[in-house]
């Protein structure tokens, strides 16, 4: 599974508020974006925690785990969570998230996810996960809300097989000035015919 991504940090700012990681478990892998509530030191750390946490809960699905990360970040400012459990086998995927962060699976058809109101660390709130089947070739899109909506034109659904530069082009045409930005591009298994030139 290939996947990329891309930051950019709120301007004056040297600590992005915003991160993003990757892991594998068991044959799943495990995506998480995070945005920590604001901007600088604070909203970096709180960012931090949440991946941290996230990693660290290894078994859970998405939703249980933003549970188990509400309750350990509440020391820290808080922030925004997705989670995306992939399960390349089944050719499915699980999306929970908290706060104003979306996904996009694009492929013959758009499927879009928005968090659940509320902040992580703030408290306890009923998290209801996305399950969706994927197929060969889509791609996973999910980025915090310092990018604008995002939509895939043509040049960009033939970069589905290079996450990475996906990424890099979604962040520059969508990433909003006055915030941070983050945005994650995961180009799902089959997608091998996918890659642009």
């Amino acid at each position: 599974m290939r996947i990329g991504a891309a930051s950019r940090t709120y301007p004056g700012e040297s600590l992005c508020g915003d991160g993003a990681a990757w892991w594998g478990e068991g044959s799943a892998t495990l995506v998480c974006l995070a945005d920590g509530l604001g901007h600088g030191a604070e909203a970096h750390l709180a960012a931090r925690a949440i991946l941290a946490v996230a990693r660290d809960c290894a078994g859970l699905d998405p939703a249980p785990r933003l549970a188990a990360i509400d309750r350990a970040v509440r020391r820290t400012r808080g922030g925004a969570a997705l989670l995306a459990r992939i399960d390349p086998a089944a050719m499915r995927l699980s999306l929970a998230g908290v706060g104003n962060v979306r996904a996009g699976l694009f492929g013959q058809e758009t499927r879009r996810f928005d968090g659940t109101p509320g902040i992580v660390g703030a408290g306890p709130r009923e998290v209801r996960p996305l399950d969706l089947a994927f197929a060969a070739g889509d791609a996973l899109v999910l980025w915090t809300d310092g990018l604008a909506p995002v939509e895939l034109d043509a040049d960009e659904r033939r970069l589905r097989g290079d996450p990475q530069r996906l990424a890099g082009r979604l962040l520059a045409r969508f990433g909003r000035a006055e915030d941070d930005a983050t945005v994650i591009c995961v180009g799902l298994p089959g997608d091998q015919d996918c890659a642009g030139p």
